[in-house]
């Protein structure tokens, strides 16, 4: 059983790190778009519709981010009930909290893809360009599910008693 947890956890960490540099690349294309409308805002005119770019873009990169920063353990901590619980009770308790977010997350993907099937048939988009809202709200899905599998996994090696994965 532990084999196909470890094979598991080691697919779930090249897609999760994948998707996180698919992420940081756009970033980096938004940091250029920026830079660029500013400088050209200054001298002549800014570059239309470079807000809707920007606004969808940063939904792009949180998501497709989130999940590598779950994984290994990027996110904000704080750690209240680990100086109190110890040992096996801990990891139960991680391996519920866990899961319930895990579950939280699967409900997120599927109301994201609800509402990405809501904007597709009603064409809902940005006010300038005609960028369509429908696949940000399937990246939300898509992003949401990859984390949720993470936290799944993360808790099924908490109830193994697996040590958890941190750094790149």
């Amino acid at each position: 059983m532990s084999d196909a947890l470890e094979r598991t956890s080691e697919a779930l960490g090249a897609g999760v790190r994948l998707m996180a540099i698919a992420g940081g690349a756009l970033l980096m294309l938004l940091m250029l778009l920026t830079v660029a409308d500013v400088t050209l805002r200054k001298f002549w005119e800014p570059i239309e519709g470079a807000q809707d770019v920007s606004e969808s873009g940063l939904i792009v990169v949180v998501f497709l981010s989130m999940a590598y920063s779950g994984w290994t353990g990027g996110h904000i901590a704080v750690d209240l009930i680990g100086s109190v619980v110890k040992g096996r009770a801990l990891d139960i308790l991680d391996f519920v909290v866990r899961g319930f977010c895990g579950v939280f997350f699967v409900v997120v993907a599927w109301q994201s893809a609800i509402q990405g099937l809501d904007a597709l048939e009603f064409g809902d988009g940005f006010n300038v360009l005609p960028i369509p809202h429908y696949p940000l709200y399937f990246i939300i899905a898509l992003g949401s599910l990859v984390f949720s599998g993470v936290l799944l996994v993360q808790a099924w090696r908490s109830a193994r008693g697996f040590p958890e994965i941190k750094g790149p």
